[in-house]
């Protein structure tokens, strides 16, 4: 069937649908030129035909080195810059540099991100993962590989923020950011507290009022950081560091990381690897205060303590007024009963004092020492009665003792020793003659099936000579002598008419 000519005009792509300027034709297209009619069709040359004698001439012949950077410049200088959506397959990690496939439903192409920007990447790829990876198209020649080469990696769709909250909270419990056996505890009663938040911003007049309403007597250091847009995550781990390395000079007891609501955009500063580490590494212990009661964020999660807004934040750590003044009247109560106590106890003493300048007349003498004897006496008495009651205990516990050394209690225990000795030995005896008897069965199958006897039953037969001796070789016979060849079933006698060796070359 012959092929139809190739019509420039009716081509579909866009390279032949550039207009002409004036006076001259379109770029990368032939200048249409109006159809010959008649005899000056026939005798009018093709422009650009070759003349028939002349030689074919084919492109210019170049190495694979100089069309692979070629491709390279080409692809290079011509996509430049690009955003690409796809699925990762196929993903590896090599010395910290990532490589993996980018694929959708009908194709695919390589990837690779080299490792300083993989380290600062916030999403680590998986198979399957759907993202969004920005870079540049290249081509590498000693391979000859087409690929992207990635400088960011972002989730892709409509969850994106959701997604890396969950693959960060799954990564940071990995590693025990969350434990809440790593959670400093919270002093009781704070005196300077540094309070990290953006300046002149309702959080920090919230802040501001709850603790001049709580407890004005303490001290607070406002630090301003930036809470939203791309650089307020590492401007809040810097300023963590910073007033962790100057808490003990300054002494500060508490830090205090607060902002106002918003959306999940606006919080997602609290939600970066960065603040993560910052307030885990933070020796200051950490009381988040961020958006309100149901926004949660990683910063919360690895903090030391977590309030639902920042107002409660700060109520949480400073002791309540109500309560110090509770505390001081209970404190007075206390100290007025020790003195009462005290001075009780020194009337006592006097009054004692005074009764022993009575007892200095010569008329009370003699009462004060019978009373002594008679006192004496009662403690004597009952420090015989407590001797006797000691030495009966222990001659209880004597014979308690000599009755489990009687020799009948000790040949009781003898015995049932011996007894549980014998059960064990006859035990063990039955245990090794049954492994014997196992043992000596197997032997005498295995001599079974490798004996003469079994040897026999296969169809062989051994013959020996007059004196029982097997044969192996026919120089020891001679002719007319007498042998026995014994088969499975019976021996047959028989007498030697001619002797043949077997010759070995065969």
């Amino acid at each position: 069937m012959s092929r139809k000519p190739f019509d420039p005009d009716r081509a579909v792509g866009g390279l032949f649908d550039a207009q002409p300027v004036a006076g001259k034709p379109a770029v990368g297209s032939p200048a249409k030129v109006a159809p010959a009619t008649g005899a000056a069709a026939k005798d009018a040359p093709a422009k650009d035909a070759p003349a028939k004698d002349a030689p074919a001439k084919g492109p210019a012949v170049v190495g694979v080195s100089a069309l692979s950077q070629l491709i390279r410049s080409t692809l290079e200088g011509t996509i430049g810059k690009i955003a690409v959506a796809g699925e990762i397959s196929n993903f590896r990690a090599v010395q910290g540099h990532w490589y993996f496939t980018l694929k959708d439903a009908s194709a695919r192409i390589d990837a690779m991100m080299f490792r300083s920007a993989a380290e600062r990447s916030s999403c680590k790829p998986v198979d399957g993962m759907a993202v969004i990876v920005r870079g540049e198209v290249t081509h590498y020649p000693p391979q000859g590989r087409t690929q992207i080469q990635c400088s960011a990696v972002e989730l892709a769709g409509a969850g994106d923020l959701d997604a890396k909250f969950r693959a960060l909270c799954t990564e940071l419990r990995e590693l025990g950011y969350f434990d809440p056996e790593k959670k400093i505890a919270i002093p009781p009663c704070a005196m300077c507290i540094a309070l990290l938040t953006s300046a002149h911003s309702a959080a920090e007049a919230d802040c501001f009022d709850a603790a001049a309403q709580t407890f004005p007597a303490t001290k607070i250091f406002a630090v301003d950081v930036r809470v939203q847009g791309e650089q307020a995550a590492a401007g809040i781990a810097r300023a963590i560091a910073a007033v962790d390395r100057s808490a003990k000079a300054l002494g500060i007891e508490i830090i205090l990381l607060v902002r106002g609501g918003g959306s999940q955009e606006d919080l997602w500063a609290f939600n970066e690897r960065v603040v993560a580490d910052a307030i885990f590494a933070c020796k200051t212990p950490i009381v988040t205060g961020i958006g309100h009661e149901s926004d949660t964020s990683i910063a919360d999660l690895v903090a030391d303590l977590r309030a639902a807004t920042p107002s409660r934040a700060i109520t949480e750590v400073l002791p309540h007024r109500e309560t110090m003044v509770q505390q001081l009247s209970g404190s007075t109560r206390r100290i007025t009963r020790a003195m009462n106590t005290r001075l009780l106890r020194l009337g006592s003493s006097l009054e004692l004092l005074a009764r022993a300048r009575e007892l200095t007349d010569p008329r009370t003498t003699l009462t004060l020492r019978s009373a002594v004897l008679s006192k004496h006496a009662r403690h004597l008495a009952h420090a015989m009665v407590g001797c006797m009651q000691m030495r009966e205990s222990r001659l209880a516990r004597a014979l308690a003792r000599l009755q489990q050394q009687h020799p009948a209690n000790r040949l009781a225990t003898a015995s049932a020793r011996l007894d549980a000795a014998c059960a064990l030995l006859r035990r063990v005896a039955s245990v090794r003659l049954q492994r014997s008897q196992e043992r000596v069965e197997s032997a005498a199958r295995t001599l079974e099936a490798i004996g003469p006897r079994a040897v026999l039953e296969r169809g062989y037969s051994i013959t020996v000579d007059a004196s029982g001796m097997p044969l192996r070789t026919v120089d020891t016979l001679a002719v007319g002598e007498r042998v026995t060849t014994h088969l499975a079933q019976g021996t047959l006698e028989s007498t030697i008419d001619a002797l043949s060796k077997r010759d070995e070359s065969t």
